[in-house]
């Protein structure tokens, strides 16, 4: 009797046994009747305030129904964030948040957007209005989730959690073109641009953004210039460089171009996350840009006399200042006068001597320091004055007239067709307003420059006296 009592005992400690370790076995977690997988993508959320109030999903939820059979269950979900400084989590009950149900078999997916509610301050507990609004600490962030039966109370997932690693960095600094330097083309499109990294993240986990305005003109503040331009060229890349060659869209000579580049966090699996100061963008850097430096073409010696000529040469309306040279052939120096640009180039050289043969060129003088000088032209005076045609007309452009007394009597009107004196020119009115001595309108005035022309003229508020001179203003050019 004993001996069967005995085996009795034991089938009954066994039994119990099976029945423990099965009942331990459903409780792990994988045997819980709703899976949860949490996914952060970018744009990371910068803040938990970020998560409540962000128009663009970046946390995804994907929460399955494990049953075979197309049941309903529904649940609530509680999350817990742990930073550095504190550990937020949600309250039993949270305002705005509707439980989910869940069909078997089938899949729900709930972005930042779909549980806003979870995120709001009002519904967490566990830190301050400051460490909720300001951005996420340079720590590890773990942002957890469990679900609960909306109706029992008990727990029917596990706590899953996803890590994140945060950091703020300063943005980069450009320092290839330099700030307010001058790029010269060196034969072809080929420019070096550089920025230095200010950031400790891993590498290939930050994307550059390369961006490139061109200014409407000197005088615009390249600080201002990513507000009002359009694009010249944009590109992104991992690396702290870019060239910017023969292929991408020419610069064009005597333009201002401002650059920068931007900073962004690379999805990298999404698991380190690199928050930037000023958005990313690094300073902005300008610089002009020239082609080779250009000498002057298609030198020319027009109207030779006895004492004077006309040179002239192509228009290079991209350059500012030119040095007109000349000197008697033989002589060993130049004399050298300064010239701003011209749309139609012309110096006039007088008190000349009579049959003798003279040389002149002319130097462009570009930004960058360089300069670039024209082919030597030779010709020879001769032992008769201009004629009466040449002299009547002939002016000394780029050259002031001598000074003269003029009449402060102011004239009262003046008419279409009359004639005014500016300087060395005659000036036919065409159109005019005003009166008591000041007038504005339009002209004709005939000009010499290798051959006698018209070209059309404007002036505004000029002061004329009695004798038809002008005597205050500007007269300034248009086409004809």
């Amino acid at each position: 009797m004993i001996k069967y009592l005995s085996r009795y005992i034991l089938l009954c400690f066994i039994f119990l046994l099976i029945i423990n370790i099965s009942f331990v076995k459903a409780q792990t977690p994988s045997n819980y009747p709703v899976s949860v997988t949490p996914v952060i993508y970018p744009p990371y959320p910068t803040s938990i305030k970020y998560l409540y109030a962000s128009t663009t999903p970046s946390l995804v939820l994907t929460i399955t129904n494990k049953s075979a059979t197309p049941s309903l269950l529904t649940v609530n979900i509680a999350m817990v964030i742990q930073a550095k400084d504190f550990t937020a989590t949600s309250k039993p009950v949270v305002a705005g948040l509707a439980p989910i149900t869940l069909t078997g078999g089938s899949p729900v997916r709930l972005t930042n957007l779909d549980i806003s509610a979870l995120f709001d301050f009002n519904n967490l507990t566990g830190l301050t209005l400051s460490q909720y609004e300001n951005a996420f600490p340079q720590s590890k962030i773990v942002f957890g989730f469990v679900l609960y039966d909306a109706v029992t109370g008990r727990q029917v997932s596990d706590n899953v959690t996803y890590s994140v690693t945060y950091s703020i960095n300063y943005p980069p600094t450009t320092f290839a073109p330099d700030n307010n330097s001058t790029v010269v083309e060196k034969g072809f499109q080929n420019i070096l641009f550089q920025w230095q990294p200010r950031q400790s993240a891993p590498a290939n986990s930050v994307q550059y953004t390369f961006e490139m305005v061109e200014l409407f003109d000197a005088t615009q503040d390249p600080n201002s210039a990513f507000l009002t331009n359009k694009p010249f060229y944009t590109d992104s890349t991992f690396s702290n460089s870019l060239i910017y060659g023969e292929d991408l869209p020419p610069l064009l000579p005597g333009k201002v171009y401002v650059w920068r580049v931007q900073a962004k966090t690379y999805d990298n699996g999404g698991s380190f996350i690199s928050n930037f100061q000023n958005n990313g963008y690094s300073n902005n850097s300008s610089f002009k840009y020239f082609a080779n430096c250009k000498s002057p073409t298609m030198l020319e010696v027009n109207d030779i006399s006895k004492s004077a000529a006309n040179v002239t040469w192509a228009s290079m309306p991209e350059y500012e200042n030119f040095v007109f040279s000349y000197r008697k052939k033989g002589d060993a120096n130049w004399k050298d006068y300064p010239v701003k640009g011209l749309s139609d180039p012309l110096y006039a050289l007088s008190a000349l001597q009579s049959l003798t043969t003279y040389e002149v060129k002319v130097k462009t003088l570009c930004d960058d320091g360089s300069n670039a000088v024209s082919v030597i032209k030779e010709f020879k005076t001769t032992n008769t004055e201009a004629s009466a045609t040449t002299k009547k007309i002939n002016a000394s452009c780029g050259t002031r007239p001598p000074a003269k007394d003029r009449k402060k009597d102011l004239l009262s009107v003046l008419k279409t067709s009359d004639k005014i004196i500016a300087g060395d020119y005659t000036i036919e009115v065409t159109d005019v307003t005003g009166q008591n001595g000041i007038f504005s309108g339009k002209g004709i005035v005939e000009v010499w420059i290798g051959k006698a022309f018209k070209m059309k003229v404007a002036f505004d508020k000029i002061k004329v006296n009695k004798d038809f001179e002008m005597i205050d203003g500007k007269v300034t050019t248009e086409k004809l």
